[in-house]
This record gives structure tokens, C-alpha cells and sequence, in this order.
């Protein structure tokens, strides 16, 4: 590199040095790398590839009247045709004359039905994005507006987005970690400057490697004119919710009231990006299959935002975490040797990592997979009631899922009749300690079925027991609903006649109609 202050690039140019400074005001000239006590220097190099490219014009006149018109900034001069197209914007391949570098060009052009305001808005997003620099956000390089007074902004051009990269990432969760990664520090990034995305998703992460694919970078763009609208749109049109292209990614707030939308918003489409890596297919589903990334999925697209990760670092660790508990243990050991070596971990004096590692596992299996719920129901039941009020109060929509699928492997499933006890003793604890009527509901069918098909009274016990602690309508209506979704016959075995009577009000109203039998 030749470094040079004013006299040198005047020298190199073949100019004086006030010309160098007429020259210096010109939007392509380029920028000084550095300042030291006597001025700027500059890459020599740089200034003498800006001088013999054809992009200091060298004739004199002005430019033609085309040219000119495809000048945007004084800077980037684009090309006829575009490369691509998004919801709200048009690209264009340009040159930088200022760095001879080939950039793409956003001209935004469904503005019509935008009010200015949100135009102008979208504009000082713009001029702080000028401001950034991270390696995983893609830099705005410059903005303005075109002699139609359209929106155009400049972005270094990308090797395609990851959505054209989707199917080389299933099925290689390294790679996925990877990407993720990736995305976490950028948005981190913006998040920490006070800016949030709101249209996060595949099409939006665009790789900067090179063309050999060597150390891919992937980075987050798109800051786009469609959050403008969203937040102006209030509620947003059915026509115009389906125009916008990227609904499946969106949270629910944000639908609702756009203007909610936040650093949550954007981390359940972290959620779904993920979801869509790890399954290959568009994320209409929110049912996520088995695997390791399943309890990170299942948190960050949670309805609730409270209940999602509260910050992309959270998300990220989780990531994190996961594969690599894969890598330490799920890779080598069966799922018998998991259930063993988490068993004694709930036995012992479980620590807050234990019981992360229990709930994280415990999600990752396959409800529909016998030997899957078989090793759920040799761990679970040995939790204590304090284990299991600290996984309630960490993450209650988890382990309620973990419950769920609990239940109804417990429901059909056949076990000895001291093992019937063990599991009924456990979902006592879980409602005792929870204190939740849809998970009343959830033990009630279990804790019904599974001792009328036993014929196990001590199941039984267990189940009144907890029917009689039951005085709010609002689980009074969880427990008739989950005994009417059984067999009758299930039900009145485990509710008889004078259990019945000695049930409270709102129970007893609720089950006597059903139960009654009428001749």
C-alpha cells in the first residue's frame, strides 16, 4: 500500500493541489483512509484506480443526459436493466466511482399509499444505518432520492441470500449453528444501537463471501420500506398483508399493532428462520418435530412475547448450548443411556444446569416414538417438588409441552403397578406445585385412564385428591373437559358416585351431568 497526503495525490493525478481540493467535494473522490498531524492520507493506490478506471471524467462537458439520469448521489452510476425485485424495491447492479467497486442499488417504488412521514422516517433509519459498521449487518453505503423523488439506497452486492443456500443447511446443524450465529451478532448489533428489523427472514440474509464460497460471511439487510408501512398500516388489509410476502415470519404483535413490534418481534423470526433451517420447508407450521433445536424453536415463536427469549444473546446461547450437548452426549449415547445418566442427575441434588439439560431433552424427543416416551417416563418421575417448581418458574410454557406429551404416553401406556403409583405420586407433585388448571386438566385424563386401565387404586386416590383441591371455576372447567374427553367408563370408574358427593361445587356441578348414570 502507498500511502500519500494532498501533495502526493496531486502529483499522482498530474493536478495542483487547489484542484485536488475542488476534487476532494466530488461524491466518487475517494475517501482519505486515515488523518495525521499534517492532513489526510490516502491509498495511492485507490486514487490511481479512480483516475485510470473512466471514472474521473476525463473530457470536458457534461455528462449526457442518460448518463446523468442513471447518476445516483453523483456517485453510483447504475445499470439499465435490474437484477432482482422485493416487495417494495428494484435492483440494480452500479459502479461505485468513488472505489471502482460493483454495488447494488434499492430504488424503492411502491411508496404511493406510504404517507411521507413514514418516508421520512424510513430515511433517518437510513442515514443511521450510513453510521454502522459490523461484519454481519450489510453497510448502507449511501442514500438519497432520484429526479422522480424516489427512495434509493447502496449496499455492497451479495452472493445470493440464504434462501438460495436452504438445501445445504438441513440436515447440518454445524452449519446451521454457524449461520445463526452469525445473524445473532448482527442483530445484537443493531438491537444494542436502538433499531430494530422487523423483517427478518432468509431473503433478507445475504451472504458476502467470495464467489469460491471461502469464508462466507452472512449478514443482515434489508431494513426495508414494508416496516415503514407496517407501522403506518394499523391494522394492515388482508390485500396488503399479502402483498408484504413475509407474514409467516411475522410475530403476532406485530400483526395486531404494528407499532408493538420490538427486539421480541424479531426474535421469533430468529425462530422461524431456524425452524425453516432445520426442516427445509416454509414455516407455516407450528408444529415442530423432534430434534435438538425443537426447545429453541418452540421458545422464540411463542405467542406471548414475555414468554419468548428475552434478548438475542439468550437465543443465541441457546443455540449454542444445544448442539453442543448433542456433540458431548446424544451422538454416542442410546436413549436408555440418556435416561439413566439423567435419572441419577434428578435423583442427586440437581443444580439450575441440570435442570435445563433434563427440560431441553425431554422437548427434543418424539412424542409419536415409544422408546422415546419410555425414556421420558424413567426420568420425570423421580423430580422433586422443588426441581420442578424451578423448572415451572424458568420456562412454564416448556415444561408444560414436556407435560402434555407426558400425559399422553401415561394415558396408553402400560407399566407395573408399583411403577403406576411412582407416576401418579409424580403428577401429584406437578399439580401441587403448579397450581395451573390447563395442567390439572392435562394429569386429570392421565391420572383417569391410567388407573382404570390398572385397575389401580391407588391412582385413583391420587386423582380425587386432586379433584377435592379443586375450587376454581376456571379448573373446574379444565377437569370436566379432560373427563369428557375420555371414555366414559374410564371416568366413572375413577369417579364414583360417592366420590362424587364429596367433591367441591363447582367440580361437582360440572362432572354430575356427565357421570350421572340415568335410567
Amino acid at each position: 500500500m502507498r500511502l500519500g497526503g494532498s501533495s502526493e495525490v496531486a502529483k499522482e493525478l498530474g493536478v495542483s493541489l487547489s484542484r485536488v481540493t475542488a476534487l476532494r467535494q466530488r461524491p466518487d473522490f475517494p475517501d482519505a483512509i486515515g488523518e495525521i498531524a499534517q492532513g489526510p492520507i490516502w491509498d495511492l493506490d485507490v486514487v490511481r484506480q479512480w483516475n485510470q478506471s473512466g471514472l474521473r471524467r476525463s473530457t470536458a462537458g457534461r455528462p449526457s443526459a442518460d448518463e446523468a439520469k442513471r447518476t445516483l448521489g453523483g456517485r453510483f452510476v447504475r445499470e439499465d436493466e435490474t437484477i432482482g425485485h422485493g416487495g417494495f424495491a428494484d435492483v440494480y447492479r452500479a459502479i461505485d466511482k468513488k472505489t471502482g467497486a460493483t454495488v447494488a442499488i434499492k430504488v424503492l417504488r411502491n411508496v404511493e399509499g406510504i404517507e411521507e412521514e413514514a418516508i421520512k422516517r424510513f430515511q433517518r433509519e437510513l442515514r443511521i444505518m450510513e453510521r454502522l459498521s459490523h461484519p454481519n449487518v450489510v453497510q448502507v453505503l449511501a442514500q438519497g432520492e432520484t429526479t422522480e423523488g424516489k427512495v434509493w439506497y447502496a449496499m455492497p452486492l451479495a452472493q445470493g441470500s440464504l434462501s438460495d443456500h436452504l438445501p445445504l443447511l438441513k440436515d447440518n446443524p454445524p452449519l446451521i449453528v454457524d449461520v445463526m450465529r452469525q445473524v445473532c451478532a448482527g442483530l445484537t448489533y443493531i438491537h444494542a444501537e436502538g433499531i430494530f428489523h422487523r423483517d427478518l427472514k432468509p431473503g433478507n440474509v445475504l451472504r458476502l463471501g467470495t464467489e469460491d464460497g471461502d469464508a462466507d460471511t452472512w449478514a443482515v439487510s434489508d431494513f426495508g420500506l414494508a416496516v415503514m408501512a407496517e407501522r403506518d398500516t394499523d391494522p394492515l388489509t388482508s390485500t396488503y398483508r399479502q402483498g408484504l410476502g413475509s407474514w409467516v415470519y411475522t410475530a403476532p404483535e406485530q400483526w395486531q399493532n404494528a407499532r408493538q413490534a420490538n427486539r421480541l418481534s424479531d426474535i421469533y423470526s430468529l425462530g422461524k428462520m431456524l425452524q425453516e433451517l432445520v426442516t427445509g420447508e416454509w414455516p407455516v407450521n407450528v408444529e415442530i418435530p423432534p430434534g435438538v433445536f425443537r426447545p429453541v424453536i418452540e421458545k422464540a415463536i411463542a405467542n406471548s412475547p414475555s414468554a419468548r427469549y428475552q434478548s438475542v444473546a439468550d437465543f443465541r446461547e441457546a443455540v449454542e448450548r444445544t448442539i453442543d450437548a448433542e456433540q458431548d452426549h446424544q451422538l454416542w449415547e442410546t436413549r436408555e443411556e440418556q435416561a439413566e445418566r439423567l435419572r441419577d442427575r434428578v435423583l442427586g441434588m440437581p443444580t439450575t444446569e441440570d435442570l435445563v439439560e433434563v427440560l431441553d431433552w425431554a422437548q427434543s424427543l418424539d412424542e409419536y416414538d415409544r422408546d422415546d416416551m419410555s425414556a421420558l417416563v424413567r426420568v420425570l418421575p423421580w423430580m422433586s417438588a422443588s426441581s420442578i417448581g424451578s423448572l415451572w418458574e424458568r420456562d412454564a410454557p416448556a415444561f408444560m409441552r414436556v407435560m402434555e406429551r407426558f400425559c399422553s404416553y401415561v394415558a396408553t401406556g402400560s407399566f407395573s403397578f408399583e411403577y403406576c403409583d411412582t407416576l401418579a405420586n409424580f403428577m401429584r407433585r406437578v399439580a401441587n406445585t403448579t397450581r395451573s388448571a390447563p395442567m390439572h386438566g392435562k394429569i386429570v385424563a392421565a391420572l383417569a385412564r391410567l388407573g382404570a386401565h390398572h385397575n389401580r387404586w391407588h391412582v385413583r386416590d391420587v386423582l380425587v385428591k386432586i379433584l377435592q383441591s379443586e375450587t376454581t371455576l376456571d379448573g373446574a372447567a379444565e377437569i370436566v373437559e379432560a373427563l369428557r374427553s375420555i371414555p366414559i367408563d374410564e371416568a366413572r370408574w375413577s369417579v364414583t358416585d360417592f366420590t362424587l358427593r364429596t367433591l367441591p361445587r363447582p367440580v361437582r356441578a360440572g362432572l354430575t351431568p356427565l357421570l350421572t348414570v340415568t335410567s
